[in-house]
């Protein structure tokens, strides 16, 4: 059994490191604000890039291998923090924003009511159409860069906890 669904795949995560993980997942601003002489809101895309920006935080007893997480390290990240897409109406198939974890996808209908599916190559095939649309959830796999990387230890509590800082390239 394991303590945690999140996957780092530079380091591990010994006994009594990750358990009780929160991630923030936030997608990083790729454009700014502006106003019109009118007064109106306009967003001034600079970028089609869309990606992710990620905080992971656990206080548990022990901390996680150190050994390869280093400001400017590159790891790939299975996510904890889930991601949602739909299928629109009458469509059979849609291919998976980011690739998905192994095991974490699942096709819901809008009553949460499980639908059967395959995966192919990062691609969700439904075995028939609805009239409704339907959602794919799935935890994605992020190659991402860390940006802050921090360990606490409370001797006296006996506990410890760590923060990872992470953008996706």
């Amino acid at each position: 059994m394991y303590e945690t669904n999140l996957i780092l795949g530079v380091a591990g995560l010994p006994p009594e490191s990750a358990r009780n993980c929160v991630q923030e997942l936030s997608p990083i601003p790729n454009g700014e604000f502006r106003k019109s002489i009118n007064g109106d809101s306009l967003f001034l895309e600079t970028s089609e890039r869309k990606r992710y920006r990620s905080v992971v935080s656990c206080k548990d007893v022990n901390s996680p291998l150190a050994d390869g997480i280093w400001v400017g390290s590159q790891i790939t990240v299975g996510c904890i923090q889930n991601l949602w897409q739909s299928i629109d109406i009458g469509e059979l198939k849609t291919r998976l924003i980011r690739p998905a974890v192994a095991g974490s996808v699942c096709v819901v209908n809008n009553f949460g009511d499980p639908i059967k599916f395959k995966l192919s190559d990062n691609e969700v095939e439904l075995y028939r159409t609805y009239d409704e649309k339907v959602f794919v959830c799935f935890r994605p796999w992020l190659t991402m860069q860390v940006t802050d990387f921090s360990l606490v230890t409370d001797e006296w509590g006996m506990s410890g906890g760590w923060k990872l800082t992470l953008e996706e390239v």
